[in-house]
């Protein structure tokens, strides 16, 4: 098997995780600053390449009630796009409260809640993404002891 790259989409930056070689552990990667998405897919690209990916997942923003949001038609555009470009499958994931549940990991960890200094980098957008994608991976491997399938 080959890794899954996941990216957490975000306007300016995009955080991004990636799995193991066996699909079975996540972790933070980097994020990407991006001015627009043709320079996020150009940073993917190279990303693709460089670790060998043959899958992207996408977290897709959904409200609370399950519903597509303001944004999930633009996450879909671009996964659109990341698919024909880069003639990979690429997978949109339900991503509700990874942002909240990335400031609890990072108070958790440093102690103290997360604030954002002025032109420091983030690392909520990574610590999303992998969120994103450990959530992804424990779907996958509960769909496949659901359906008897050996891992």
């Amino acid at each position: 098997m080959s890794r899954i790259l996941c990216l957490d989409y975000g306007e300016r930056r995009t955080g991004v995780a990636i799995s193991d070689q066996t699909r079975t552990i996540a972790q933070s990667l980097t994020t990407i600053t991006h001015k627009n998405d043709e320079e996020l897919i150009s940073a993917v690209s190279r990303l693709v390449k460089q670790y060998e990916i043959d899958l992207i997942v996408i977290g897709l923003p959904l409200s609370l009630s399950g519903k597509p949001s303001t944004r999930s038609e633009k996450i879909r555009q671009l996964a659109s796009r990341l698919a024909r470009q880069l003639h990979l499958p690429v997978e949109l994931f339900d991503e509700r409260l990874s942002t909240r549940y990335a400031q609890q990991i990072y108070a958790e960890v440093h102690g103290t809640p997360f604030r954002q200094r002025p032109g420091a980098e983030s690392p909520l957008d990574r610590i999303a993404a992998t969120i994103i994608l450990e959530d992804y991976l424990n779907w996958i491997r509960s769909c496949r002891r659901a359906t008897g399938v050996e891992e």
